[in-house]
């Protein structure tokens, strides 16, 4: 297949790629002794799996685990091979989580912060008033399994450092709720690595992205939520008829996908900022700072290729692919397994019927979506390789509820 390897190969116009072990043995000019299993794939493209780092997909289950489960095989069935949820509650997320990595559950590998370090609101209260405190409350959340600690709208200076302090301490990765610029300048500048969320108002002058950039900061817009204008969500319910997907459909309960997206309004595209959050993107990566994929939640699945598409518009295909999978494993730390196809790297990867290099929106069209070298058929998630096994009964699908007709009212 041609294969954007996002990595030293660049663009491989005519390769193969072997898989050993679930881990990537060989990336181009691969030599076959016949022993192999082999795909065919000439014609298509082979891209690095996608790292969703703001994916809210643990809400659901609270706790309560089921053999299949839509939360998280839909974001595998659009190629998201690895997700950070930045707020979640413990006992949803990890034991997902587990559930995954032991084979009982499909869907992307799974990181997160468990809950937030959290000031006065929200489900846990935490008295963050002093480095111990923020210390107390980073080594529960680690023991619980998360890799980083998110600040969510700590109101003091000192509060946001002694979350910083900790996770420097304790190995931690930090991000927070970020909004307008000062505050964002101001987490960056004492030690956050991260936030999430579109700066409130654009455009984004040189002085800031120049800043941002050199501190080697991630910017996670998550274009699709919030920011300085209308949700750009919206934009995609109002140019698509996105309930009438029909790989949608067959992943979503319909009360998550239906009601919203086909009553939906109508606005000027000039209402929608996302091409000016993207130029600020892309002035920060310019500088030698990095950003990642955000789909909150907020459409399951075909949201994350939402966010990559509008990155696309400042950032060109190529780069839009570099920020969904190589600089989303910069954040996590993981850039020496996953978010390139290199020798050694885990075997994640997606084989597309189409070269989103000619038009970005190719990225939906997943023939194979492969993690840790298990090869599914990008539809349904049925296993192809190594063993032919069906995906199972899904119980959220509801054929009834979606039938489209006129009923008399007498």
């Amino acid at each position: 297949a041609r294969l954007v390897t996002l990595g030293p190969s660049g663009v491989i116009e005519t390769g193969s790629i072997v898989i050993e072990d679930g881990r990537i043995a060989c990336v181009g000019s691969c030599a076959l002794d016949g022993d192999e299993t082999v795909l065919e794939a000439d014609g298509l493209t082979i891209v690095p799996g996608f790292v969703d780092l703001h994916a809210h997909h643990h809400r659901e289950n609270v706790g309560v685990l089921r053999p299949r489960d839509p939360e998280q095989a839909i974001y595998l069935a659009y190629g998201v091979t690895t997700s950070f949820n930045p707020y979640s509650w413990a006992h949803g997320v990890f034991p997902t989580a587990e559930a995954v990595e032991t084979g009982e559950l499909i869907g992307p590998r799974m990181f997160s912060v468990g809950d937030p370090m959290e000031y006065g609101t929200g489900f846990r209260k935490q008295p963050i008033e002093s480095l111990d405190e923020a210390l107390r409350v980073a080594r529960r959340n680690r023991d619980w399994g998360a890799i980083g600690l998110k600040d969510y709208v700590l109101p003091t200076r000192s509060q946001r450092q002694w979350v910083s302090e900790a996770g420097r301490q304790l190995g931690l990765l930090v991000t927070a709720e970020g909004s307008h610029l000062n505050g964002n300048l101001g987490m960056i500048m004492d030690g956050h690595t991260a936030w999430e969320h579109s700066i409130s108002y654009v455009p984004l002058r040189e002085d800031g992205a120049r800043f941002l950039g050199e501190a080697g900061a991630v910017y996670s817009p998550t274009f699709v939520v919030g920011g300085p204008a209308s949700w750009d969500e919206e934009y995609f319910y109002q140019r698509d008829d996105v309930w009438k997907d029909e790989k949608l459909r067959s992943w979503l309960p319909w009360r998550e996908s239906m009601p919203h997206t086909r009553r939906r309004t109508l606005r000027p595209e000039s209402d929608y900022a996302y091409p000016l959050v993207a130029e600020g993107l892309a002035d920060i990566i310019k500088h030698g700072g990095f950003g990642v994929l955000g789909s909150h939640g907020q459409h399951h699945g075909i949201a994350t290729h939402w966010e990559i598409w509008m990155a696309a518009s400042a950032l060109g295909p190529e780069g839009a692919l570099e920020v969904a999978s190589l600089h989303g494993a910069k954040y996590l730390g993981l850039e020496q397994e996953i978010g390139s196809l290199e020798v050694g790297k885990l075997a994640d990867l997606l084989v597309l019927d189409a070269n989103p290099l000619e038009d970005i929106e190719n990225t939906k069209a997943i023939r194979w979506v492969v993690k840790d070298g298990i090869v599914r058929d990008g539809i349904t998630l049925d296993e192809v390789w190594p063993q032919a096994t069906p995906f199972g009964f899904r119980f959220w699908d509801q054929p009834g509820a979606l039938i489209q007709d006129s009923v008399p009212i007498e």
